[in-house]
């Protein structure tokens, strides 16, 4: 085989590897814009129901439970739109497109937990979000809320506690405070065991410490100046 063959098989086995590189790079950017783009109504939803939220912090508290509800009315109305994101997303490969949709499931984690916090006093465990989302059906079975969007969502929702606290007394309302702070306490005493390895994960944790701070100083102003209840 002379050098000038050699060469120009060469030239050709490079083109051809390079041409099959960028075939897949261009399939990929592609697959990631037809997620990102299939992700905008829920971002659409996902944004309604933290205004409808937002609604808390002016409303009276007799209007809170119906505030919270349409919330969660607001957020099953993603239930349709995940099956579209789902058939997107090809088998076993979810996180590698989790970037597209983790902050969109942490912002709606955030806000099922502050929703159902007020309607029920309690946090809304991983596996009933999924199931709000309708992310646990056999067409949405690739998709899955990670554990670090669910801690991340939760924070977030604590993250809007002390503010809602501050506003409940202005409006009189000064049960509520102290509920706010009991729950706080208890997530942060249980985030507190956790060994958190993650960088972004372990930010948000420090937050809680001055959510936590400004819920019991809602408390003990409220306690210094008689408005709470004595345990009995």
């Amino acid at each position: 085989m002379s050098v000038e063959t050699a060469s120009s098989s060469r030239a050709q086995t490079v083109s051809e590897t390079l041409s099959s590189a960028i075939e897949l790079l261009e399939n990929d950017q592609n697959l990631k814009k037809q997620i990102r783009e299939s992700m905008e109504p829920i971002d659409d939803l996902s944004r309604s129901a933290t205004t409808e939220l937002n609604k808390l912090h002016s409303a009276p508290f007799s209007q809170h439970a119906e505030i919270c509800q349409n919330a969660i009315n607001i957020i099953s109305r993603t239930q349709p739109l995940w099956v579209d994101v789902a058939k997107l997303i090809p088998e076993n490969e979810f996180y590698r497109y989790q970037f597209a949709l983790g902050p969109t499931m942490r912002n709606l984690t955030t806000s099922i937990v502050l929703a159902r916090f007020i309607l029920h006093d309690e946090l809304t465990p991983s596996h009933t979000i999924s199931t709000l989302l309708g992310i646990q059906t056999d067409s949405t079975s690739v998709l899955q809320l990670s554990a670090e969007d669910y801690l991340q969502g939760v924070i977030g929702a604590v993250n809007e506690l002390p503010r809602l606290s501050v506003n409940a007394v202005t409006s009189q309302n000064f049960e509520l405070p102290i509920k706010i702070s009991s729950f706080v306490n208890d997530i942060f005493a249980s985030y507190s065991l956790l060994n958190l390895r993650n960088d972004a994960l372990r930010r948000k944790f420090d937050s809680l410490k001055y959510d936590l701070k400004r819920c019991e100083d809602v408390v003990y102003d409220l306690t210094l100046r008689g408005l709470t209840k004595p345990r009995e």
